[in-house]
């Protein structure tokens, strides 16, 4: 099963991996009082403009790459702006992503797709035609060797996606295209469908961007696209099921 540590650090995040590092041989018990000109020197750079100016690059969401570092390292960042020092408490990070969670989001999703597949737009007016929901869209499917995982994702069609998610050692097993999103939406959910049993808990400092919640152990090999789309004959007589709108040009 993949951990953590198995997941590869941002250019960004490695800047401040010296940081981290320092705070983990800071006993639990104490708190880590650096200044900005402290921080500078672990880092071995200067502290970007917002670091000075802006409370929220302090804060402590895993989104941030300057955040996981002192995140893995089970500290909450408390800044002092006026006084140019940052204040490291100790605080385990837990995120509340179960996959109970996971599966409940999945369903409502589940439920708007089809419930926009039902009824289709009657004009390109339709905020969902504005967005590019209703072009063209793909579902994927990838093998993660190195993580020992699948993925299945969609995109829309001629997006680098794909080979943002996977980085440069995953397959694309297959891909199938899909008039709009919603129909996208819908092959992607039965998928994971086929494999829960399978998932795998995402990184706890997962930002999210790459679909992480979307994984599961390779031991489980999914079937092609095509047999999961030919099993949903009730979705696929959908009204919008083969519908395209596209945006107009500007």
């Amino acid at each position: 099963m993949a951990t953590e540590s198995d997941e590869p650090l941002s250019r960004l995040e490695l800047i401040y991996t010296p940081l981290g590092d320092y705070l983990r041989d800071v006993d639990p018990a104490e708190d880590a009082v650096l200044s900005f000109a402290e921080i500078e020197t672990l880092i071995g750079r200067p502290l970007p403009d917002q670091a000075r100016s802006k409370l929220y690059w302090w804060q402590s969401i895993p989104r941030q790459p300057q955040s996981r570092a002192w995140l893995r390292a089970d500290r909450r960042a408390e800044a002092d702006l006026t006084a140019q020092t940052v204040t490291f408490v100790w605080e385990v990070f837990v995120r509340n992503n179960p996959l109970e969670r996971i599966q409940r989001i999945r369903s409502d999703w589940l439920g708007y797709a089809r419930t926009c597949l039902t009824y289709p737009p009657r004009s390109a007016n339709d905020p969902h035609v504005d967005r590019g929901r209703w072009e063209p869209h793909q579902v994927y499917l990838l093998h993660l060797p190195r993580l020992g995982q699948f993925k299945v994702g969609l995109t829309r069609v001629g997006s680098k996606r794909v080979v943002a998610v996977g980085g440069a050692t995953a397959a694309v097993v297959d891909r199938k295209t899909f008039a709009n999103r919603w129909a996208a939406l819908v092959v992607e959910h039965h998928v994971l469908e086929l494999a829960w049993d399978a998932w795998e808990q995402p990184d706890r400092f997962a930002a999210g961007d790459k679909g992480e919640t979307e994984r599961w152990n390779d031991w489980l090999v999914p079937p092609p696209l095509s047999a999961v789309c030919g099993s949903l004959e009730e979705d696929r007589q959908a009204p919008g099921w083969e519908v395209s709108v596209y945006r107009e040009e500007s």
